[in-house]
Order: structure tokens, then sequence, then C-alpha cells
């Protein structure tokens, strides 16, 4: 096993800290919200934060274990198997303490949240994993959509105020649409080896040049969402001009043979998104 395979199973690889923005996004913008509307308790705010990117930094660590059956028990790939559980053991400790911070949470609000977040669990483990296995079934970009955005940004409101919102489950339309972006980019950038390895992804199933359409879609939504549900100001909606000198860099590479930078690029697209929306919604 050549070294740079290696290399994406040490750990700050397995956490992918640039994906932890959509947690930090997501559940800012249920605080946010909720804020708004006179919940304004500062500890249950950081317990809720905290609780969101534990959980994904440990859905991140455990998410290479579908690669273990494939690795055999030569040197390298024994190195590798070894790392993967490491991250393994690493993740479920994450998720142990995301768990404790949800049971507080929950003996606070009560059974609907639990509810929120068992199925959210579910779904989030089942990306790539179990008889649902989102992934496989070309239904990641759906499954991020729901459970890291509509889901998280209501769970996070819920968890501050007691209550859902109808308001809150629009306004995070596109903070979602553009987490959906975020998981296309990492299928745009890994479309030859799903294509080898067989894993039918939405991009391996509808062909490179269509994701990159629904890539361009995404942002187009996001951006017509944000200002058509948003009361601010135009001098407000001017943030999210911020976000818009990273589209040339990710155009060149969406047109590259190379696309290793891809995702990452997504991810400070994304967070320089999310970061301006919540801006807008400050009012």
């Amino acid at each position: 096993m050549p070294d740079n395979t290696l290399k994406q199973y040490h750990w700050i690889k397995a956490l992918r800290p640039f994906s932890l923005s959509v947690a930090l996004i997501s559940c800012g913008l249920g605080i946010l919200l909720a804020w708004h509307d006179g919940f304004t308790t500062a500890s249950i705010a950081l317990w809720v934060m905290l609780g969101g990117v534990l959980a994904q930094a440990g859905i991140n660590l455990i998410n290479d274990i579908e690669d273990l059956p494939a690795l055999t028990k030569d040197a390298s790939e024994s190195a590798a198997a070894a790392m993967i559980r490491r991250n393994r053991n690493a993740g479920i400790l994450c998720l142990t303490v995301a768990a404790l911070v949800a049971l507080y949470l929950v003996s606070l609000r009560g059974w609907p949240l639990f509810v929120i977040v068992f199925l959210s669990t579910l779904a989030a483990l089942s990306y790539n994993m179990g008889p649902l296995n989102f992934k496989h079934r070309g239904l990641g970009v759906v499954q991020v959509f729901l459970v890291m955005g509509v889901v998280m940004v209501q769970g996070a409101y819920l968890a501050m105020s007691g209550q859902f919102s109808s308001s809150a489950l629009l306004l995070s339309l596109p903070v979602s649409l553009l987490i959906s972006l975020l998981l296309l980019s990492n299928e745009l950038r890994d479309l030859d080896e799903d294509t080898q390895l067989g894993t039918r992804t939405l991009t391996v199933r509808i062909g490179y040049r269509n994701s990159v359409q629904l890539y361009w879609l995404l942002i187009a939504t996001a951006y017509l969402l944000a200002v058509l549900l948003s009361d601010s100001s135009q001098v407000q909606l001017l943030w999210l001009l911020l976000p818009l000198p990273l589209l040339v860099p990710i155009k060149r590479l969406l047109e590259a043979s190379d696309r290793s930078r891809l995702t990452p690029l997504t991810g400070r697209f994304f967070l320089l998104f999310g970061a301006a929306y919540l801006m807008v919604l400050s009012r």
C-alpha cells in the first residue's frame, strides 16, 4: 500500500476538520434562531454546539471502517487496519460523550428531542454502513441534506427552546443545500475510485457532467432561497457576496483532471456562506 494511501487514515485526515464546519453552522443557525425568539440560555447553547461537533467528529472518525474487509495482512495494510481501528475507537469516544450531552439536553426538553437525536443518529451511522447504506444507494446527498442540515438545525432549536419551529425549518434550507454540495464535491473528487470499486454514489449513477450541473444548481438555489426567506435589508444581504470569489478556483477544479482540492475548497465556501448567512439573519 503506497504511503500516500496510508496518509488518508491518519487521524487528522480521518477527522476531516473542514467538514466540522457543518455542525458549527447548522447548530449555530438553530441557536441563533432560538435566540431571536427569546430563548437565550448561553449554557445550553454551548452544550448544543459541543454535542453537535463531537457527534460529527465521531461519525467522521468511524467512517473508514468499511475499508477494513478489503485489507490483507501485509505490513502496510496491517498498519492501515490498525490506524482505522484507532480512529474508530476515538470516534466511539466522541460519540459516547456526544450521547451524554444529548441525554442531558433530553432531560431538559423531553421525548421529542430524544426522537430526533435517536433517528438522526441511526441515519447518520447508515451513511455507508448497515442495510440502508445511503452512500451505495446514491442517496448520500439527500441523507446529509436532511440529517446534517434540516434535522440538526431543528434539533438545535428544539434543544434551546423546547419546541419546534416552522420558521427554523424554512431558514435551514439554504444551509442544508450547501451541506449536500459538500458531499457532492467529495463524490466528484472520488469519481474514478468509486467507479473502480463499484461504489454506486449519485455521481457514479448520473455521471460527472450531470453532477457538475447539480453542483451549480445547489449553489444557485441556496442563494435564491437565502434572499427570498430572509427579511433582512439589502445592506445585510451584501454579506452573501463574501464567499463568491471562491467560485473562480472551484470552477477551474471542476474542469481539471486533478480534483484533490475540490472538497476542502467547497468546505471553505460552505463555511463562508454559513457565516455570511448567520450575519444576514442576525439583524
